[in-house]
């Protein structure tokens, strides 16, 4: 079976879940997919941090992040409610495609 094939069968099982929930399931399983993405991108900059920053500049920076994150968002934690309104931030190159 190749991965497309998987891939595809997975998002069609999830599609039917979705169908069949409430509105709260939904937003629980919606809240639950936002903090992957958020983790993700996390993860992202804590490797690219690692890879260009001192241990002291990754430091400051990682105690910014929760500070905005937290105090100037508002977001302890990452929920549809609070994430909505974000848009993902293309590259000045692709916006020329």
């Amino acid at each position: 079976m190749s991965k497309d094939f998987e891939y595809e069968r997975e998002l069609r099982r999830f599609f039917q879940r979705v169908k069949s929930m409430s509105l709260k399931s939904f937003q629980e399983a919606m809240n639950v997919l936002h903090t992957r993405a958020y983790a993700a991108a996390e993860r992202h900059y804590q490797e690219a941090m690692f890879i260009c920053l001192t241990p002291k500049q990754r430091e400051a920076v990682e105690v910014k992040v929760i500070e905005i994150r937290e105090l100037w968002d508002g977001m302890a934690t990452v929920t549809t409610d609070k994430t909505l309104g974000e848009m993902f931030k293309p590259k000045e190159d692709e916006l020329d495609e």
